[in-house]
C-alpha cells in the first residue's frame, strides 16, 4: 500500500529559500551548473524525441532543433572561455528550443511507440480516477469531485477518440491533460489529507515496471510544463537539478534491474519519480 502526500510541503519549502541564499554563485558554481544543463540539454537533443522532430515535415519544429543545437555549440564555445553566465543563458534557451519542438512533434515517433506511451498514460490515469471515484462518495466535496471527474473522462475519452481515427499523437496530448488534470484535482480536494492507494503487485519485476509508467508520465508532465514556459526565470536552475537527478536515479534503477535487483530498482525509481514530482511543483504544478 502506498501513502502519497496531497500536501504541498516540498513546493514551500523549494519557495521560501531565504534571500541570503539566493545571492549570485561563485564561479566554480555557475561552471559546475552550466556543466549540468549541458549534459541535460545533450540528452535532449540526442533522444529520439528530438530525431523524430529533427527528420520531421515541420518547418517550425525543424527550426527549433536546429536553433536548439546551434545555441548548444555556443553554449560549449562560453563554457571553453569561462564565460559560464553566458553558457547558462544559452543553455537555457536551447532546452526551451528543443522542449517545444518534442511537445509539436509527439507525433513524430513511430505508432508503436505512440501507442505504448498512450497505454501507460492511460493506466495512469485509471489509477487517480479511482481516488476521485472514493472523494465523490463524501459530502463534503462530492460535488466538485464529480464534476473534476467528469472533465477527467472528457479529456480521456478524447483522446481515444483521436486515436481511433490514427491520431496518436494528439490523443497523447489529450490523455496528458487528463492525468495532470486528475492529479491537480485530487491535490486540491484533498489537501492537507493524506492520500492512500492500494496497490498489489504479483512481483517485484511487475512493481518495477509499474514505476517505470509512474516515472513516463511524469517526465511527460514536465516536457510539457517546461514547453509552456513554466520553469522560465529563477525557476529554471531548481527545475534542471530535479531532472538531472531524476535521471541519475533513474540510471541506477536500470542498472539494478538488469541485475535482477528489482526490489533495489524500485526504491530508485520511487526517488526519481520524487525528483520529477518536486520539479513539478516548483512550476507550480500540486504533484504528488
Amino acid at each position: 500500500m502506498r501513502r502519497l502526500s496531497a500536501g504541498l510541503l516540498w513546493l514551500c519549502i523549494t519557495l521560501t529559500v531565504p534571500a541570503a541564499a539566493q545571492t549570485a554563485p561563485d564561479p566554480e558554481q555557475q561552471r559546475r551548473l552550466a556543466e549540468q544543463k549541458l549534459k541535460l540539454v545533450e540528452m535532449l537533443v540526442n533522444a529520439p524525441a528530438a530525431k523524430a522532430a529533427a527528420a520531421s515535415k515541420d518547418a517550425e519544429t525543424i527550426g527549433l532543433i536546429e536553433r536548439g543545437r546551434s545555441l548548444l555549440g555556443s553554449a560549449r564555445e562560453a563554457l571553453a572561455a569561462q564565460r559560464y553566465p553566458e553558457a547558462g543563458t544559452a543553455l537555457d534557451e536551447a532546452l526551451r528550443s528543443v522542449s517545444k519542438a518534442n511537445s509539436r512533434n509527439s507525433g513524430g515517433l513511430s505508432d508503436s511507440v505512440q501507442k505504448q506511451r498512450l497505454q501507460d498514460m492511460s493506466e495512469q490515469v485509471a489509477t487517480y480516477r479511482g481516488s476521485l471515484v472514493e472523494i465523490v462518495k463524501n459530502p463534503k466535496n462530492g460535488t466538485e469531485a464529480q464534476s473534476a471527474l467528469n472533465r477527467v473522462d472528457a479529456l480521456a475519452d478524447e483522446a481515444k477518440r483521436l486515436a481511433t481515427a490514427g491520431r496518436l499523437g494528439d490523443a497523447n496530448k489529450k490523455m496528458a491533460e487528463s492525468y495532470k488534470l486528475a492529479v491537480e484535482e485530487i491535490s486540491r480536494l484533498r489537501a492537507g489529507e493524506v492520500v492512500t492507494m492500494s496497490l498489489k503487485f504479483n512481483s517485484p519485476a511487475e512493481e518495477y515496471a509499474y514505476e517505470q509508467k509512474r516515472f513516463q508520465s511524469n517526465e511527460i508532465l514536465v516536457n510539457m510544463m517546461i514547453a509552456d514556459g513554466r520553469a522560465d526565470g529563477d525557476k529554471r536552475r531548481m527545475v534542471d537539478g530535479f531532472v538531472q537527478e531524476a535521471g541519475k536515479l533513474k540510471s541506477d534503477a536500470i542498472s539494478q534491474a538488469i541485475n535482477n535487483n528489482h526490489k533495489e530498482a524500485v526504491a530508485a525509481m520511487e526517488k526519481a519519480f520524487t525528483q520529477l514530482n518536486r520539479a513539478l511543483q516548483t512550476m507550480g504544478v500540486p504533484a504528488f
